[in-house]
């Protein structure tokens, strides 16, 4: 991971603790297995079977917003999970030879699921995944004000794929997919001035629907398979004022009395793939090649009455609109050859070009002064061109080593004023960046089982498009590993460096990862697991800015992180009778050492800027889970989990959470 995409990820502490609280392992369902191992029979199928259903309950204390944010576990009866096999025992059913159907969550969990598919050897497959996600999202609480953010939706999403002559060498495909997401939220937005923010409610309504038919041929050594899909898309959510029966809102001594905005926003994209495919000996090409003709229509109309702080009437109205032809093309190729048993040479060359253009305007009315600003925009293209040739050579036994180097060349131009006629014709504004980077890397098995891996990459680019993107950057990682038996041992180390300047500012950041992992079954009935890491991030830019009429420069935007992340897990298994698991995770971000957000931090002494720089926050989560064979179709199993988090900063957000369950699990 680049370093600028490492502080993406790194700097919402928030962000990281949900995607952990996802990985983790949790209570349920339980992983255990019943009935027999061979299934059972009917007619000419053998059938195998299993669910799982329970009961869930919940306590929480704190923050439940934030609880609901990143767990989101309720009370209620739910099917924790099952599954449905059935197979042809000749692989000749009549009407169809397999059929698996899976489930998770059903019943009211956040995140539920389900898979299907049903196929008959020779003549048809069909695949389905259905699910269903509710995402609560309350806004982190980093000002001291809550209730201005909000987002409480539901995902919904469905794939269908249709293979006719799986096996053969001619076949078909249909497909459809469609993702909606609905619900409601509260938003701001700024009106009058700068200065003045208020409260909307938020009404989602987003759908996406895919329809899909392709091909693929196997013919003397090629592979060559096409896909001609066509995609909709329709944002149809608008945003009325938040208050009980249109009551004018304050904010800073400004009364917001009306506010309303529509904003459709529809669009298609009909695209094309293809991929050739061809492997003869020691030599193998593989080409990949989409085009896809977006196509956007929106409109934005929103009105704004009130006073502002000054408590001067406004009545403002803002109007956008346009139409939009998004053409995206991309071509990858990669040629393999192996000319000795221990050289490997690969060549990969890839193109993108990705161009918006149309019409578009905005316009911004004051109906108090009886004034209006307009801007336009008609055009923006991106096109990049990569070769990158990498060499794998295989030494001995023992030693190996690889070695490359990419060229990469960006080209960004745009067109940010519609010509009108008798008017002087509208600049282009183009830049191009050139990245050389070269890597390389040794492995080494250095005794029986223990193996050690190097790898190292250094860039330069001549003109980054961002402040924050590459230009002189290198990268530095390392593995080692051992196995020996049922015990398995690795620790890593990754860190990326990068520093840019431009012509406004200046971006740097230092980022290490170190994680180290044990596996050990050392009996048949005990095994162990446990995990640890590190991420330290140091990211420092230049920034100006403006307050009001005065331009202020000379700042920086400061953040540092260090986040440390433990997971350990054993699993007992008592006779073949019970199974008993126990589990605990831990993340701590000690940031940078300080117990205050304002003061003590490097960069800006500005206190708005002060809190932002680190997050210091802690989350742990342990588990115990019993399961208990009743017979070889049935068990008992209960479970228990905590959920904590603490935020140093603002302890309004912490939370502490005590979940569980009792279910039966059976088969027949």
């Amino acid at each position: 991971m680049k370093p600028q995409s490492m502080a993406l990820c790194a700097a919402a502490g928030c962000l990281l603790l949900s995607a952990v609280c996802t990985a983790q392992q949790t209570a349920a369902p339980t992983p255990e297995t019943v009935g027999p191992s061979q299934g059972g029979n009917w007619g000419n199928y053998s059938f195998s079977t299993s669910f799982e259903t329970g009961y869930r309950f919940q306590t929480v204390g704190g923050n439940a917003a934030e609880y609901r944010s990143s767990v989101n576990f309720g009370n209620g009866v739910r099917l924790l999970g099952s599954s449905v096999a059935m197979h042809s025992k000749d692989g000749h059913g009549r009407w169809f030879d397999e059929i698996l159907l899976s489930t998770q969550g059903l019943g009211g969990d956040p995140y539920e699921s389900a898979t299907f598919r049903v196929q008959k050897n020779r003549w048809y497959r069909y695949d389905l995944l259905w699910r269903r996600n509710d995402y609560f999202n309350p806004g982190l609480t980093t000002d001291g004000a809550s209730g201005a953010h909000l987002l409480d939706t539901e995902y919904g999403s469905q794939n269908h794929d249709l293979t006719i002559l799986p096996q053969s060498k001619i076949q078909f495909f249909l497909g459809y997919t469609r993702d909606s997401q609905s619900g409601t939220g509260i938003a701001t937005v700024p009106a009058f001035d700068a200065a003045t923010v208020f409260p909307v409610f938020a009404n989602v309504r987003r759908l996406r629907s895919e329809y899909r038919v392709g091909n693929e041929i196997r013919l003397h050594g090629f592979r060559l398979t096409w896909t001609r899909g066509w995609e909709d898309f329709k944002d149809d959510g608008g945003s009325p004022l938040a208050g009980a029966g249109g009551a004018p809102i304050p904010s800073g001594g400004a009364t917001l009395s009306s506010f309303s905005r529509t904003e459709p926003y529809h669009g298609t994209s009909p695209y094309w793939r293809a991929g050739l495919f061809y492997e003869h000996g020691w030599f193998s090409i593989n080409g990949r090649f989409s085009y896809t003709a977006g196509q956007r229509g929106y409109l934005l109309d929103e009105s704004t009455l009130g006073f502002n702080r000054f408590e001067a009437a406004a009545n403002r109205q803002v109007v956008t609109f346009g139409t939009a032809q998004r053409p995206v093309a991309t071509g990858n190729l990669t040629v393999s050859a192996q000319p000795a048993s221990k050289l490997t040479i690969v060549n990969q060359t890839s193109t993108y070009n990705v161009r918006t253009e149309g019409n578009s305007a905005y316009a911004e009315i004051d109906n108090s002064t009886q004034t209006a600003q307009y801007a336009f925009f008609e055009y923006l293209g991106i096109f990049t061109f990569a070769n990158q040739t990498n060499v794998n050579y295989h030494a001995n036994h023992w030693l190996s080593f690889h070695g490359g180097y990419q060229y990469t060349n960006r080209r960004i131009r745009s067109i940010q004023q519609t010509v009108f006629a008798g008017a002087a014709a509208a600049p282009a504004f183009e830049q191009t960046n050139i990245l050389n980077s070269g890597l390389g890397g040794v492995r080494l098995s250095l005794l029986k089982g223990l193996t050690l891996t190097v790898d190292g990459e250094v860039g330069r680019a001549n003109r980054p498009f961002a402040a924050k993107s590459e230009r002189s950057y290198h990268t530095i990682a390392g593995q080692l590993r051992y196995q020996f038996k049922t015990l398995r041992l690795s620790a890593a180390s990754h860190a990326d460096y990068n520093t840019n300047s431009t012509a406004f500012s200046a971006f740097s950041s230092q980022a290490r990862v170190y994680t180290g992992s044990a596996s050990w079954a050392p009996l048949s009935w005990l095994s162990l697991d446990a995990s640890y890491s590190k991420l330290h991030l140091n990211t420092v830019g230049g920034i100006a800015y403006f307050a009001g009429a005065q331009f202020v420069s000379g700042e920086q935007s400061y953040y540092v992180s260090n986040i440390h992340s433990g997971n350990l897990g054993l699993r007992l298994a008592l006779k073949r009778l019970a199974t008993i698991y126990l589990g605990y995770s831990i993340v701590q971000d000690t940031g940078d050492g300080r117990g205050d957000p304002l003061g003590g931090g490097a960069g800006s002494n500005l206190p708005a800027l002060e809190a932002a720089q680190t997050y210091p926050m802690q989350f742990q989560s342990p588990l115990a889970r019993l399961s208990f064979r009743l017979s070889e179709k049935a068990r008992v199993n209960v479970g228990y989990q905590r959920y904590g988090f603490r935020d140093d900063f603002h302890s309004q957000q912490d939370y502490r959470s005590n979940t569980g369950y009792a279910s039966l699990m059976w088969s027949f």
